[in-house]
């Protein structure tokens, strides 16, 4: 996974506990330096209150994938994913490729869900995946999860 942070203001991360909520990541914090645990407190989810969730070596630069995209403000952005997390972007608009992807080493990023939406004169396509440790298999709960999000992007 590469080193640099395009903006680290704007970097945000998926809670590694749950894999579900996206949260921003606080300024000043370095994103390869910060451990599971403190991203996971921020959320304070319950999946949180385990030891169970923590992934790779406990910090960010274990995570999962990153994904590079616009934000809603057009500005780009970047997102850690945990292994295991489900994450939606925007992908394409008029074969023009607006986000991609990379995995962390340990990690092979899955597309789980793709959604072509016609619109006027605009052609977008919404993709959803998982970074998944090597040799892990997806759940149903993960492929379902991964349609509505991709079907939630418009």
């Amino acid at each position: 996974m590469p080193d640099e942070i395009q903006t680290q203001a704007q970097a945000t991360f998926i809670c590694p506990a749950c894999g579900q909520a996206e949260l921003p990541l606080p300024e000043g914090w370095p994103p390869q330096e910060t451990p599971y645990v403190q991203l996971a407190e921020l959320h304070d989810c319950e999946q949180a209150q385990t030891a169970s969730f923590l992934f790779g070596d406990g910090h960010t630069a274990g995570f999962g994938g990153v994904v590079r995209d616009e934000g809603p403000d057009g500005q780009p952005r970047e997102r850690w994913a945990p292994p295991r997390a489900v994450i939606a972007y925007h992908y394409m608009r008029q074969n023009r490729q607006l986000a991609s992807t990379a995995a962390a080493p340990s990690c092979y990023p899955q597309p789980l869900y793709r959604n072509l939406v016609h619109g006027q004169n605009t052609d977008d396509v919404f993709v959803a995946m998982a970074f998944l440790p090597h040799g892990e298999r997806l759940t149903a709960a993960m492929r379902a999860r991964a349609e509505q999000l991709a079907k939630a992007l418009k």
